[in-house]
């Protein structure tokens, strides 16, 4: 049967433990209870608050923060506090099913930077396209690697340009554990991503990794280890026609050098000399022939004596010499080749 008027609604109406014996002045949070049991309070409306007999107002006086009530002011020591629970919230609502809990269920401001979310309660599923942005702000730490699963995170997921020559990767982030085999090939790497300052550790760069052709190609240069050569090592000739009163080859360029003089000429002391350079000058005559050559001081022949050259026309003589010192070198002459 219907009631008659005004239908009676259902309510808990109970007293909350007295938290008075917390209250020191600076305390402003205190768990509620009733009977020891953590009743379900979400709003600040659903209790009656006193504190030293005078009844505070909801959300000004204080507010009730899951099951707990925060005070505007600390309460000071020997107030009297009471509380009345007038109704706990159905544990549906908690426990709400999918799509139950919308934007008109929240009000403006209930979830902010300070609110926490446990582990795995927001997923892709939940973050809608485009939620996340290039002006979205994440705080340092707030992702780590414990937090992105294996594989979540691939070229699908990285924007053109998300990652370039400005993103910073802390220390030891990427390892050999990270990166898959033949991930990083030459179309990963910029021009001159690699370079003479780029640093290497032990055995990264092994045979495999040079291939034949490529140390010729950048005059590499082996100065720790002593070789054994398989194949006939050529030195290059570098060919030079004397017309002037002096000549000076340069020791930076190779060992041996073709001086054909075609005037009287002196051989001055050579650039970039270096210690333990040897090699070869042959001096041929031209066609005219009777082409004398004077040497400077850093020449130092046997005996003190410079060699007085073949002067029939196209005569070849070799001067053969090594490097002393970068103020002496030591030549022997071999005159008259045919």
């Amino acid at each position: 049967m219907a009631y008659i008027g005004r239908e009676p609604k259902a309510g808990r109406f109970v007293k909350l433990d007295n938290i008075a014996g917390s209250f020191n002045g600076s305390l402003t949070t205190f768990n509620l209870t009733v009977g020891g049991a953590t009743p379900d309070i979400i709003t600040s409306s659903q209790v009656i608050i006193s504190v030293n007999a005078v009844v505070l107002e909801p959300e000004v006086g204080y507010a009730i923060r899951s099951n707990q009530i925060v005070f505007t002011t600390a309460p000071t020591g020997g107030h009297k506090f009471f509380g009345v629970l007038l109704g706990e919230t159905f544990n549906a609502f908690r426990t709400s099913s999918t799509n139950s809990i919308g934007s008109a269920e929240l009000k403006v401001g209930a979830i902010n930077s300070n609110t926490f979310f446990g582990n795995g309660v927001i997923t892709r599923h939940a973050i809608a396209n485009n939620a996340i942005s290039a002006n979205t702000l994440i705080s340092t730490g707030s992702i780590t690697a414990s937090l992105i699963a294996t594989g979540a995170v691939g070229p699908t997921e990285l924007a053109t340009g998300a990652v370039s020559a400005n993103t910073k990767i802390a220390a030891n982030i990427i390892d050999a554990s990270n990166i898959k085999a033949g991930a990083v090939g030459g179309s990963e790497l910029a021009t001159g991503a690699v370079s003479a300052n780029t640093k290497m550790a032990a055995d990264v760069v092994g045979a495999r990794e040079i291939r034949i052709g490529n140390l010729a190609a950048a005059n590499a240069v082996f100065t720790h280890n002593s070789s054994t050569y398989a194949k006939a090592q050529l030195g290059r000739v570098e060919s030079v026609t004397v017309g002037a009163a002096n000549v000076a080859v340069n020791f930076a360029n190779c060992n041996i050098f073709n001086l054909t003089l075609g005037t009287n000429t002196n051989l001055n002391r050579p650039s970039n000399i270096a210690v333990g350079q040897a090699g070869t000058i042959f001096v041929t005559q031209d066609g005219t022939g009777s082409r004398t050559l004077s040497y400077s001081s850093v020449w130092d022949f046997v005996g003190g004596t410079a060699p007085t050259l073949t002067t029939t026309a196209s005569a070849v003589d070799r001067i053969d010499y090594v490097v002393y010192s970068t103020s002496r070198i030591q030549a022997v002459a071999t005159l008259a080749y045919s």
